[in-house]
Formats: C-alpha cells, sequence, structure tokens
C-alpha cells in the first residue's frame, strides 16, 4: 500500500510538472514579414522622387534627399531580410551607387 501511495503521487506531480511547464512555455512565433513596409517605403520614395524631379529637376538637391532616403529606405529592407523588386526601385534616377 505505501509503494502504491508513493507511486501515485510522483505520477501526480510529475503530471503537474508537466502541465505547468507547458501552460508557462511561451509559443514559438514565426518571424515578422516586413515585405509589404518595404515595399510601401521604397513606392512612397519613387513617387516622392518622381514629384520633385517633375519640380525641380533630375539633377536637384531636393532629387539626390530624395534619393538617399530612399538609399536608407533600401538598408532598412536588407536589415529587415526584406527584398524588392529591383527592376523597379534600382534603376534610372532612383538608383545612386
Amino acid at each position: 500500500m505505501k509503494i502504491t501511495k508513493i507511486l501515485s503521487r510522483v505520477i501526480l506531480t510529475t503530471a503537474l510538472a508537466g502541465g505547468m511547464f507547458f501552460a508557462a512555455s511561451a509559443p514559438v512565433s514565426a518571424a515578422p514579414n516586413y515585405g509589404n513596409s518595404c515595399h510601401q517605403r521604397l513606392e512612397n520614395d519613387k513617387a516622392r522622387i518622381d514629384h520633385d524631379s517633375a519640380r525641380h529637376g533630375n539633377d536637384s538637391s531636393q532629387v539626390r534627399h530624395d534619393v538617399d532616403r530612399m538609399n536608407s529606405d533600401r538598408q532598412w529592407c536588407k536589415d529587415h531580410h526584406s527584398d524588392w523588386d529591383h527592376s523597379r526601385f534600382d534603376v534610372g534616377i532612383y538608383f545612386r551607387p
């Protein structure tokens, strides 16, 4: 009788400890997807460059500033492991090495 009582307590304690362990552990979540945010940032930069280019010319300081901002947004996309359409955003006046 004594061994049965000890064995039942061990099983009950193990079950409770296991339940508490699984209940307290944080669920594993996937890394966030920044693809839409990256695309939206670059679209906004492209529209800003197009507007300032039409208004001030391709070689204006406003366009250079906008291209620098687009380059920093490209870096943000790289830092957040997001890719963009290079054939759309890395051509013409939108790209300066």
